[in-house]
């Protein structure tokens, strides 16, 4: 059974952002995807429907509102995915191919020891991980 599409406009409001066409096209496109996409596939998949200032403007208010989440894979540009109705989690990368898992960890406690034996810092209030190797049929070659 299909669950039922989030209300876009609704979420984009409770966050301070006006609720344009542009912005809920751009998170109906997300919430198909089943891993973080570059910008350039975003594009492909709204053929043109939103020029490329827009898109780059929309992601960027998104990811600070923290309903569109960005990755880094090392590709040289960042990766984005929505950042609701999932459960936290990281990634794991091929270097080889390219191919990306979702992986669930828990860094918390880590984030704590940091901030306890940091100098300048009492709170880490957010992070950012991904993980970097071979996949099952990258290592078989």
């Amino acid at each position: 059974m299909k669950s039922a599409q989030p209300d876009f406009r609704t979420l984009l409001q409770k966050a301070g952002h006006k609720a344009t066409p542009g912005r809920i096209l751009l998170l109906q496109t997300l919430l198909k995807e089943s891993e973080p996409v570059a910008v350039a596939y975003i594009q492909k998949k709204l053929k043109g429907a939103l020029d490329k200032v827009t898109l780059y403007r929309g992601l960027e208010s998104l990811v600070e509102s923290g309903i569109v989440r960005e990755a880094d894979f090392r590709h040289g540009h960042a990766h984005y995915e929505l950042n609701i109705l999932r459960k936290h989690h990281h990634h794991i990368v091929c270097t080889d191919c390219g191919t990306v898992e979702d992986a669930e960890c828990n860094i918390e406690p880590l984030a704590r020891k940091v901030a306890e034996k940091s100098l300048k810092f009492n709170a880490i209030t957010d992070h950012s991980t991904e993980f970097f190797g071979l996949c099952n049929s990258c290592t078989k070659v």
